[in-house]
């Protein structure tokens, strides 16, 4: 099997399971057996098992498959925009707390009110994933690699989909109001009408975490992953 194939069958391997564990029957029967903690860390555990060698078989064949094009300084610099958008974007939803996550259901507090970066999109954590991998996709013109940081948007896609009508179907009315004043489509809630930008909602040390971070694995990016940076 062609690593590209084999970065595929990761993928779809990862997908179905993070799918099909989190759809309501199967959660709900097995947190009836093992509660929601221990229903957290058998997914995990699953998720952990088709990741990381998905990853694996990626790093190790780097450059795998048919060259799709020949990547210019431009399409580097693109890169770069990417990654440092993607990590503010990442930074900011760490720092907001949100309804849809996993620490939301672990600890029962569900917002009813949209904040920050959840007014442009209420899945910011995907958005940022969405970005890393588009931004890599300008940069690594390979199609394994295009296969690889191509299941980012796919799974991302799918994933946000999926966890809106799995949260929707709790019955939350907290979790209904945030879905109806919010969009999965950065930007649509607020080009509609639903939402502003509400700026100064936006937390300041994170804008500065997530800048620092991209700086930084700029500048290390050569000696941890090879490619281009600052070395």
């Amino acid at each position: 099997m062609t690593p590209e194939l084999q970065i595929l069958m990761w993928w779809l391997l990862f997908g179905a399971t993070h799918v099909l564990g989190s759809s309501v029957p199967v959660r709900t029967a097995v947190i009836d057996k093992i509660g929601l903690r221990g229903f957290k860390g058998l997914y995990s555990l699953v998720s952990f098992a088709t990741f990381i060698p998905l990853v694996y078989v990626f790093f190790t064949n780097k450059g795998g498959g048919a060259m799709l094009f020949r990547p210019s300084a431009v399409m580097m610099h693109v890169t770069e925009i990417f990654m440092v958008l993607a990590f503010i974007v990442f930074a900011q939803a760490a720092a907001t707390p949100n309804p849809m996550t996993t620490a939301a259901d672990m600890s029962g507090d569900f917002s009813r009110q949209p904040r920050g970066i959840q007014r442009i999109t209420r899945h910011p954590g995907n958005m940022a994933f969405t970005l890393f991998a588009i931004g890599h996709m300008f940069s690594n013109p390979y199609l394994g690699d295009w296969v690889f940081f191509g299941g980012f948007v796919v799974f991302g896609i799918i994933s946000t989909m999926h966890q809106d009508r799995r949260t929707l179907a709790s019955g939350r009315p907290e979790v209904a109001q945030f879905q109806s004043e919010t969009s999965l489509l950065p930007f649509a809630a607020v080009l509609s009408g639903k939402q502003r930008l509400a700026l100064m909602e936006y937390s300041k040390g994170a804008l500065v975490v997530g800048i620092a971070l991209a700086g930084v694995l700029w500048y290390l990016h050569p000696v941890i992953f090879g490619g281009f940076g600052a070395a």
